[in-house]
């Protein structure tokens, strides 16, 4: 979905449309729960969380979206500050922050998407999802399945973009690894 016809179905939704949340909804519905799975974890939470999430957005998040911005972003940081919100609210929170500034670490130039796609088609998505770390699952999760750009991945996660490329290239090879392990 463009961000245009994004910003059409957030006008749809503010003027009571529900043609334009159900738009969001079915282009963004997996994406979103990705995200809330990646913060806390559990399907059980993230299924609740993702159905909260589109609520939100058709009684009062809506209201908050200001375009040309990047709604892809917009949404992956809204879903996660629900996350976290639910995951401080519980006392479950586990979240590492990375206070190091990684600008300098330089990783390989990324792969292209016939690599990521053998390596994630090797294995089922839960398998390969479950083999990373926290904030290497957040990363692949955003990166792969939401189609967001290193830049994006970072100011949605507060992260300096040379740490979220090195963590992506460090998920990338374990993948690697044990897809070949796999496949031998």
């Amino acid at each position: 979905m463009t961000d245009s016809r994004f910003e059409r179905c957030i006008l749809l939704i503010k003027q009571g449309g529900r043609n334009g949340l159900r738009e969001i909804y079915d282009e963004y519905m997996e994406f979103i729960y990705s995200v809330m799975l990646s913060v806390v974890k559990n399907s059980h939470d993230a299924e609740d969380l993702t159905s909260d999430f589109f609520l939100k957005l058709w009684n009062r998040l809506a209201d908050t979206y200001e375009g040309g911005r990047g709604h892809k972003r917009w949404l992956a940081a809204a879903a996660r500050n629900m996350a976290v919100d639910l995951l401080r609210k519980s006392g479950r929170e586990q979240l590492t922050i990375d206070d190091e500034d990684d600008d300098n670490v330089r990783c390989e130039p990324a792969d292209s998407c016939d690599t990521e796609n053998t390596v994630i088609g090797s294995m089922t998505v839960k398998a390969a999802l479950e083999m990373l770390g926290d904030g290497e699952r957040e990363i692949v999760n955003l990166k792969l399945f939401g189609d967001m750009t290193f830049k994006d991945i970072a100011l949605t996660l507060g992260k300096p973009r040379g740490t979220v490329a090195w963590k992506y290239q460090s998920a990338m090879n374990k993948l690697r690894k044990y897809a070949k392990e796999v496949r031998n």
